[in-house]
């Protein structure tokens, strides 16, 4: 018998996952938590990746100890959870740039 994945588990309802614990499922609704290695940047008028700001030593590690990957490891983490809830999608950005950014463009596609 196949044991049920971790986000299939009824009392995983209130728990918080991860990128790699979320992966390849789609969910009826999923919040993200945006910690401080994602910010907006006003003057350049962009989200900006801080890999130093990451808890994530996985996404930030050398490849080889040449190239650092960081931000493309961050972006493509932050669009897979982007992407999990079907039918909605809850945030909260730990940066209060990003947020006002994130309710300002909200506040303007409702009108």
């Amino acid at each position: 018998m196949v044991k049920p994945a971790w986000a299939e588990k009824p009392h995983t309802i209130d728990e918080i996952g991860s990128t790699f614990t979320i992966q390849g499922f789609d969910l009826n609704y999923a919040g993200v938590i945006l910690g401080p290695s994602v910010t907006y940047n006003r003057e350049k008028h962009c989200i900006e990746f801080n890999p130093k700001a990451s808890a994530s030593s996985k996404a930030i590690e050398k490849r080889g100890g040449k190239r650092s990957y960081a931000v493309e490891n961050l972006r493509n983490e932050l669009n897979v959870l982007l992407t999990r809830g079907v039918h909605g999608l809850y945030i909260f950005a730990a940066d209060p740039a990003l947020r006002e950014e994130l309710l300002r463009r909200q506040r303007e596609r409702r009108n």
